[in-house]
């Protein structure tokens, strides 16, 4: 009896192992696909949809340990799931560039003259001496503030990163129209 056990836990063994050679090749295929795709269009993502970008990326990792750790069924789950999401991004990637870009191209056809505008209402202002209390809530130094923050937006997007130029955009528009609004309120 002890014998005929054994024997059959040996043949089930042996059964099985090409199914998990199978499974294994499956998941190590499914992910090469799917690493491969992301690969392809990484570089844009990154710079238009950052937050989708960083999720797939935590994604590939989550699924490369579990092919790593054995659970080629899981991985294979994982490398299925996330091929769509790549594939999904990657169709959605034309749109959302020209979103992001139509919304630069907002930001840089109305933060200069905001800021010209300020300009002319501070002219003859002056800044602060160092080490005044409060210097950095002066009108003046919040508009070199708020240029530093524009060129920065500029060089982000100079550098291709439009969301990025995009998020800072619109901390310098919110800036503008805060300090916009204080001024006419002390006027």
């Amino acid at each position: 009896m002890k014998r005929i056990f054994l024997l059959g836990i040996a043949l089930a063994s042996v059964l099985l192992l090409p199914a998990c050679g199978n499974s294994k090749k499956a998941a190590e295929t499914a992910m090469a696909q799917t690493v491969q795709a992301w690969n392809a269009i990484k570089a844009q993502a990154v710079n238009i949809v950052p937050d989708d970008a960083k999720s797939i990326e935590d994604a590939i990792a989550a699924a490369t340990a579990q092919l790593q750790g054995g659970d080629y069924k899981g991985a294979l789950a994982a490398a299925t799931s996330l091929g769509a999401r790549v594939k999904e991004l990657a169709d959605g990637l034309p749109d959302k560039t020209k979103q992001v870009q139509g919304a630069w191209d907002e930001l840089t056809g109305s933060i200069p003259a905001s800021l010209a505008t300020l300009d002319k209402k501070l002219k003859g202002l002056k800044v602060p001496a160092p080490g005044t209390p409060n210097a950095e809530q002066s009108p003046v130094v919040m508009l070199g503030t708020l240029k530093t923050s524009w060129a920065d937006a500029q060089a982000s997007a100079q550098a291709g990163r439009l969301a990025e130029a995009v998020a800072k955009g619109n901390d310098v528009r919110a800036g503008t129209v805060k300090l916009l609004n204080a001024l006419q309120a002390g006027s």
